[in-house]
């Protein structure tokens, strides 16, 4: 089983985005963290589970939708997960 690391960009986006989900519903944004979770249970056991990106043409990138977002990762020759960033599906990966 992989394990997984967190970017520092990676962790205020997952702030950013479950404290604007909280502002327009503490429901939803509770299913919706509890569901990033469930997402890295997954990958941790199955890491190529997640399309590659098709923007990033970099093998050990990935990404595994959360409702309406990107969880971008990679995966490292170590089998180390890194997630990279959570971006909304609108958001180009150009911000990335």
């Amino acid at each position: 089983m992989a394990g997984v690391i967190w970017s520092v960009e990676a962790r205020k986006d997952v702030d950013s985005i479950f404290l604007k989900l909280s502002s327009d519903s503490q429901v939803y944004s509770k299913k919706w963290i509890n569901e990033v979770f469930k997402k890295l249970e997954l990958i941790e056991k199955f890491p190529n589970m997640g399309r590659k990106v098709p923007e990033i043409r970099v093998v050990g990138i990935r990404e595994i939708f959360v409702g309406r977002y990107r969880m971008i990762y990679n995966i490292s020759k170590s089998k180390t997960i890194e997630i990279l960033a959570i971006r909304h599906l609108s958001r180009p990966l150009s911000e990335f």
